[in-house]
């Protein structure tokens, strides 16, 4: 009988000491799991800022420079802002010249000279006319331009332009009338081998028969001539 209570026992004996055994195991394997993320933790927060390239050589990241491409958004709403950087081969530019006709004469001519290797786009021009009473003057004058771009100068090359003058009034005993134009013209100094200015001329109606001037001026910018072929 003893013996049948003792065996019986046994059992209940090794289930405690097993569920203490258990017990006192799974608290030790949490404690070291916990452990074992703190330092991992640690270790990232320590090292949050690091990266480890370990690539030797010449970096590729696959762009094909004939292919990919950068675009930037420039939308109406939202503008893309740019700037204007000049490059120092254009610069403001004006002239003036002062034609007098003789007394007794009908006419006067002259050219102003472009700087070299320069071409002169003129963007305004503006004159004045002072006749004898009774005469009126006419203002124009001519400029040089490659048009077909073969390296000669031909007649084809020079272009005429005009003033419209209106009339001003009397003042010290001369007619006066002048003019005022926005305009785009292109004046080249060489075209090929050769040289060329602005040609100005004055036209009176009848001779003249005291003073008689104009005075035209040009106001623009000189950009560099291509290469001359």
């Amino acid at each position: 009988m003893n013996k049948l209570k003792q065996y019986l026992s046994l059992p209940i004996g090794l289930s405690m000491i097993f569920f203490v055994a258990g017990s006192a195991f799974g608290q030790k394997s949490s404690e070291a799991k916990n452990a074992n993320e703190n330092a991992a933790a640690n270790a990232n927060a320590a090292n949050i800022h690091t990266v480890d390239a370990r690539q030797s050589g010449e970096w590729n990241v696959g762009i094909n420079p004939t292919k990919n491409t950068v675009q930037l958004a420039n939308t109406t709403s939202n503008p893309l802002p740019v700037k204007v950087v000049e490059s120092g081969a254009r610069r403001p530019f004006q002239t003036r010249i002062s034609l007098n006709v003789e007394s007794g004469g009908g006419l006067a001519s002259g050219f102003l000279q472009i700087p070299a290797g320069k071409r002169f786009v003129i963007e305004n021009v503006s004159a004045i006319a002072r006749t004898p009473v009774g005469l009126r003057m006419d203002i124009n004058y001519f400029t040089y331009f490659d048009d077909d771009f073969d390296g000669i100068a031909d007649i084809n090359d020079i272009t005429f332009h005009r003033f419209v003058l209106t009339e001003q009034g009397t003042f010290n005993n001369q007619a006066t009338a002048t003019a005022n134009h926005k305009v785009l013209v292109f004046a080249e100094e060489q075209i090929g081998q050769g040289h060329y200015q602005i040609g100005v001329r004055v036209t009176l109606s009848g001779p003249n028969t005291a003073n008689a001037q104009g005075q035209i001026t040009f106001s623009g910018y000189l950009e560099d001539l291509p290469p001359q072929l």
